[in-house]
């Protein structure tokens, strides 16, 4: 399969947007298109949460990709573009590299236990082609978070790394085009996001059916899908994440 790749002279930056996502979904958006954006009034999780505005310099992009055919393994597109974001935090901002960087599965970054970036990704289809939308809200830069957001943080508060949103980008948009040719070319980088994985190895716990279900956290496999081991040593395999997912520690 080919991808229709993200064009860095097809930028568009907006001072204010509903949601940069849906926006970039309108068709007179060619793929390769992508919009940065200084502030979202509709912000968008996964499973109809909002993203919320953090700080002096929030990152608030979409770029939309394309390809001939959906892929065999659809979840891997959010962890690669997780990867390509942690790579971007680490060279832009060199404090992240001494902080605890975690992928969170399937599309979060956290840095320190504080969650610094989401990712949505989105996907449309119109005959043989499949649109992906892809959404990254990042807390780049910032020092006050509001008590009700206790789990959320900063990728750098520091004074002398202020003013590097540019610099994020320039350095994002191609690790995004490269992550998505190593999904085309079947490359692997599950090890990076192993490496990486927030609550690995400990006690994860979730609700099925009404009762609450425990099981150690493993790690991603080459479809990324996620696995566990329960105390009586049976596999589970997540292919989404339950809503009350948590660790347990």
């Amino acid at each position: 399969m080919s991808f229709q790749l993200l064009d860095p002279e097809k930028g568009i930056y907006l001072s204010e947007a509903g949601s940069t996502n849906t926006i970039l979904k309108g068709k007179e958006f060619p793929p390769g298109s992508w919009i940065l954006a200084d502030f979202q009034s509709s912000g968008r999780g996964r499973k109809g949460k909002t993203w919320s505005i953090l700080g002096d310099e929030p990152f608030i992009f979409s770029g939309k990709f394309s390809s001939d055919s959906n892929l065999s393994s659809p979840g891997l597109f959010s962890l690669y573009v997780g990867v390509a974001v942690a790579k971007a935090i680490l060279s832009v901002y060199p404090s992240a590299s001494k902080k605890d960087l975690r992928i969170k599965w399937p599309n979060d970054i956290y840095l320190n236990g504080k969650k610094v970036c989401g990712i949505l990704i989105e996907t449309e289809k119109e005959g043989e082609v499949w649109d992906w939308i892809l959404g990254i809200g990042a807390n780049l830069y910032g020092t006050e978070i509001p008590d009700y957001l206790s789990d959320a943080g900063f990728i750098t508060g520091d004074q002398n790394e202020k003013g590097r949103r540019a610099r994020f980008l320039e350095t994002l948009l191609p690790l995004l085009n490269d992550a998505v040719l190593a999904i085309s070319d079947g490359e692997k980088r599950i090890e990076f996001i192993n490496e990486k994985l927030l609550w690995k190895g400990e006690t994860i716990a979730w609700t099925e059916s009404g009762e609450q279900k425990t099981a150690t956290l493993l790690g991603v496999n080459e479809e990324g899908k996620l696995l566990a081991r329960t105390s009586v040593g049976n596999m589970v395999e997540f292919i989404d994440s339950p809503e009350d997912f948590r660790s347990l520690g």
